[in-house]
């Protein structure tokens, strides 16, 4: 059976993107993969002397709008090559995916772009499986950062560091985001990217995250001056063990919304879980969902990214009044958590707080959660 693993990898200005993609396809072919690559599309332009800078310069959203539908034409390109590949092992690697171009544009800019082209957030995050974002070496590792080796690059040490953060927010919504910075050195820095990879190749993740339950009236969600992407979430377990479970959940962005199924497995440190994931049709999810006669868990995730570390706070409707937040753990974390939330209780390793285990608990006699 063909299996395609679709990849994105972004950054900053120099970030180490380059060397990463030339570092991913050699170790991926010489294991046997068919990897093809969506080369950069606004980089190609510029070369091609379509800018919006210098002589003849278009206007940034025009420039924009051009990057964004040629980028659609050559992913639509690469999907039927992957269709006609005889190879059952494909990996396709995108130097920059659809989201990226809202790091050059304001918001209503990008929406504006997005609407004419009919593009919806809920569309494009399942495009791809997986996106590691590269830090810029202006962050973290100044003394590296050069502009030679890219003729389209242009921007100051402030600029690099404006347009990373952007494009680490651009980016917040989706599931499988991975960030490395620059604390671990470069070479340690490519060779994160290709572990991250070699663990979605084997359709599984080593997650290791820290869980915190929080008291609802300590935060204000309006006086966090941060990132946020908003979703609305409602989830169903349709297997239950302490060892593992499987999941199906709809996630809705501005009212679009896209399905997947989880299958996670605890292992013996129960902060770590091996995490199958895959998209799926409205229609597999309505179906399971349909053959259910339990309450779904119905939840609000706020979606950030403080201080180069990613969170998830999930603020739940059902169970009512139950708050968690969720960090990412890597190399690069920061020991300390949001001087604007105040967890309770430190609660990684407590399997009740598992989703699967409060979706067991609130469709037993206790339907509202108990503090």
């Amino acid at each position: 059976m063909k299996k395609v693993h679709r990849i994105v990898i972004t950054g900053g200005p120099c970030g180490g993107k380059t060397t990463a993609l030339e570092k991913i396809s050699k170790t991926f072919r010489e294991m046997g993969y068919h990897v093809i690559i969506v080369n950069e599309t606004a980089t190609e332009l510029i070369h091609d002397g379509i800018r919006p800078f210098g002589d003849h310069k278009l206007d940034l959203i025009d420039f924009q709008r051009l990057v964004l539908d040629a980028q659609i034409r050559k992913e639509e390109i690469r999907d039927r090559a992957v269709s006609m590949s005889s190879n059952d092992k494909i990996i396709v690697l995108y130097d920059r995916g659809i989201l990226d171009n809202r790091a050059y544009l304001s918001d209503n800019q990008f929406k504006k772009i997005a609407d004419e082209l009919n593009i919806k957030e809920a569309d494009i995050i399942p495009r791809y499986d997986l996106v590691i974002h590269l830090v810029t070496a202006a962050d973290g590792a100044v003394e590296h950062y050069s502009l030679d080796n890219n003729t389209a690059r242009t921007e100051t040490v402030e600029e690099a560091i404006r347009i990373d953060q952007k494009t680490i927010d651009s980016w917040t919504s989706h599931p499988n985001f991975r960030i490395i910075g620059n604390k671990t050195g470069f070479n340690e820095k490519i060779n994160r990217v290709i572990n991250y990879i070699r663990d979605e190749v084997g359709e599984k993740e080593v997650s290791h995250e820290e869980k915190y339950l929080v008291d609802i009236n300590g935060i204000d969600i309006a006086s966090i001056h941060t990132h946020l992407v908003r979703q609305s979430i409602t989830e169903f377990v349709t297997r239950f063990d302490f060892d593992e479970n499987e999941m199906y959940r709809k996630t809705t962005i501005d009212g679009a919304s896209y399905y997947t199924c989880t299958v996670m497995s605890n292992m013996r440190d129960s902060n770590h879980r091996l995490t199958i994931y895959r998209v799926i049709s409205e229609e597999e999810y309505y179906d399971k969902l349909n053959n259910s006669s339990n309450q779904p868990i119905e939840k609000v995730r706020y979606n950030f990214i403080y201080e180069k570390d990613r969170y998830r706070l999930d603020i739940y409707d059902n169970p009512k009044g139950l708050v968690i937040l969720e960090k990412d753990i890597t190399e690069d974390s920061s020991l300390e958590l949001p001087n604007f939330i105040t967890p309770k209780k430190n609660i990684t390793n407590d399997l009740e707080y598992y989703d699967a285990s409060i979706y067991s608990r609130i469709n037993s006699k206790n339907k509202t959660y108990r503090k």
